[in-house]
């Protein structure tokens, strides 16, 4: 069924969520893969494709019975927060467009996790480090903060639809730490970091302050997508459900950043699609029957 709204589609217990950006040939896997494996009802939701995607998708979902929805291309994080507010199901469940899932084993597992009443999600564990941030500074300087595996994760609704109404986001954002009393002030005397001519000036008679004040000497915190709805949750006393392995390499598969490298000319650490195109064309043949036209 095409729908205009989330309001539109019954309340039910779960729902399987994928967002394709002209990114037709892998979406379709990830598509086809959901439908064998996740036993739920699945929205493909198309965000402004220029590739064909909607009437390729509009006649496979004639055939293969899932519902379709248009929305506005924006940062994902933040379509990520609509669909949330927007959700009457009791769990979404995300699924990459660039992940196939392999088995029967993993969404069963997720959805038993999910059961418990303090946890709010279920999935994977992207686990936070130390990071850099360019070429020209060797160091690890900044922290990259804990976050679920948002190519395949189990949400309960009501509780990132109350996160995200008490300020919590999908939205990546960095804290600028270094001017540990002013991080606006502090963004903008980290720009220098870039500038040949000033990014050797230090400001780490400041680090124990930013220890004192932030709790940690780095310079900056990175929440990529999820991050910091997975922190408002852990502060609200709610915890996440790693699955660990086998079930991260054995009943899945990620091409990882395919959608990024299709919108942005340039992606380092993210598949072209020209890369993966033969492997992908070649496994909708073989295990799902579509040819790609």
């Amino acid at each position: 069924m095409m729908v205009t709204h989330l309001g539109q589609l019954p309340a039910i217990a779960a729902r399987a969520i994928i967002i394709n950006c002209r990114t037709r040939a892998v979406t379709t896997l990830a598509l086809m893969s959901a439908l064998r494996h996740a036993n739920m009802p699945v929205l493909l939701i198309d965000c402004e494709s220029t590739d064909g995607s909607w009437p390729w998708f509009a006649a496979l979902a004639e055939k293969h019975g899932f519902d379709m929805l248009r929305l506005p291309l924006q940062p994902h994080g933040k379509t990520l927060d609509g669909i949330f507010r927007a959700s009457r199901d009791d769990a979404l469940l995300l699924v990459d467009s660039d992940l196939e899932i392999l088995r029967d084993d993993v969404v069963p597992a997720m959805r038993q996790a999910l059961q418990a009443p303090n946890v709010y999600g279920a999935g994977f564990l992207h686990q936070g480090g130390d990071m850099s941030v360019h070429a020209d500074i060797k160091a690890n300087v900044g922290r990259y903060m804990d976050r679920m595996w948002i190519p395949l994760c189990l949400l309960k609704v009501a509780a990132a639809k109350l996160a995200i109404e008490n300020g919590g986001t999908f939205m990546h954002s960095r804290d600028y730490l270094e001017f540990p009393w002013h991080m606006g002030l502090a963004k903008l005397l980290y720009a220098r970091h870039r500038l040949p001519w000033l990014k050797n000036i230090s400001l780490e008679a400041f680090a124990d302050s930013r220890e004192r004040i932030h709790g940690e000497r780095f310079l900056f915190r990175e929440y990529d997508t999820g991050a910091r709805l997975h922190q408002a949750m852990v502060k609200a006393g709610l915890d996440f459900t790693d699955l660990g392995e086998p079930y991260l390499s054995q009943s899945l598969r990620h091409y990882h950043g395919v959608t990024r490298a299709t919108l942005i000319a340039d992606q380092q650490n993210a598949t072209t699609p020209g890369a993966i195109a033969d492997e992908v064309a070649a496994r909708l043949l073989a295990e799902y029957a579509i040819a790609l036209g």
